[in-house]
């Protein structure tokens, strides 16, 4: 597949995401009643890369429907996260077999927690490691490009665990702010220098959105990308900011959105373009947290499409998938 049947791809996946989610939407309903939390016992979820940082996302909105949640890595869970018998423990893997999120989910039952794994394949080992498992109800467009509809897919699925998110609601959003997202990366895009370097910034939840909106970069042909707490990021970290640099702000429709948009002047005076990420957008917790993927998704493609990168091949012969696979390969001890 070359560079521009590769945006191709991943424009498709982006538009058809307001409907496949809506679908998810309605089949994931009843999930919350279906697999009742306990709420008064903290609620451990997270995987690796993607999985981990939809449970950051998606924490404030947890906490508003009274779930004590605990996004953790895979390893943090595996190695040295407080689990206690009788604690939730969700697991994501769409595979079903990332290797330290099964470990991690498999040493959290032995210590007596209630397991449920979040997946594609329930017949995976996660699904078979797991007390419960929530089927995730769609088939991907492409998983050799940048994740962006198994992300939403996964918030959706987790939502739908605290409570029974509105189909048509989550379409509303998708078909509402999807132009504007193209519209904002469009601009940022031919804006910013040819070798500028992305910058996202959130406090609190929005610092998973933050977490994945650099990862989009790194998977789009490993560009330049971090992710920092907005309120930490001003301790020495803007010291790396330049010149035709780009800032995506995401917020999370919580107390720290504040601190995130204060930046913004600082930022141009450094001659850094930035645009929003998850603000103001309906569904409120939830909302923020899908608008914020979509703004971070939008970006991803508009970059690629402007710097011609073929994002079905983030390596660029470069050898570092081969070493993934390796590093991957490892067994805990």
């Amino acid at each position: 597949m070359n560079a521009s049947e590769s945006h191709a791809l991943m424009a498709r996946e982006l538009d058809e995401q307001p409907n496949i989610l809506a679908e998810a939407a309605r089949a994931l309903a009843g999930t919350a009643s279906r697999i009742a939390l306990d709420r008064t016992r903290p609620v451990w979820v997270g995987g690796c890369g993607d999985s981990l940082f939809a449970a950051r996302a998606i924490a404030h909105h947890a906490r508003k429907t009274g779930i004590d949640i605990r996004p953790a890595s895979a390893a943090e869970m595996l190695w040295d996260a407080p689990i206690a018998a009788g604690d939730t423990v969700i697991a994501i893997s769409l595979s079903g077999g990332t290797r330290r999120t099964v470990e991690a989910l498999t040493a959290a039952g032995t210590r007596g927690a209630r397991t449920i794994a979040i997946t594609l394949r329930p017949d995976s080992a996660l699904g078979e490691a797991a007390d419960d498992v929530v089927a995730l109800p769609y088939t991907p467009v492409s998983r050799a490009i940048p994740h962006g509809l198994d992300y939403h897919v996964t918030l959706l699925a987790l939502a739908s665990l605290m409570d029974d998110p509105d189909p048509d609601a989550i379409a509303t959003l998708f078909h509402g702010r999807t132009p504007c997202a193209h519209a904002a990366a469009d601009a940022a895009a031919t804006g910013m220098a040819p070798d500028g370097r992305f910058f996202f910034l959130g406090s609190g939840a929005a610092l998973g959105s933050a977490e994945y909106g650099a990862a989009k970069m790194h998977e789009a042909g490993g560009l330049t990308a971090f992710a920092f707490e907005s309120e930490n990021f001003a301790h020495g970290a803007q010291f790396m900011l330049r010149p035709g640099d780009h800032a995506t702000l995401c917020g999370a429709d919580a107390a720290g959105d504040a601190r995130t948009l204060s930046l913004r002047d600082g930022l141009g005076q450094l001659g850094v373009g930035h645009q929003l990420a998850g603000f103001d957008a309906p569904l409120g917790t939830l909302g923020a947290a899908f608008d914020a993927a979509l703004t971070c998704q939008a970006l991803c493609l508009a970059v690629a499409q402007a710097r011609g990168l073929n994002v079905t091949d983030p390596a660029n012969g470069s050898g570092a998938d081969a070493v993934q696979k390796d590093w991957f390969g490892w067994t805990a001890p």
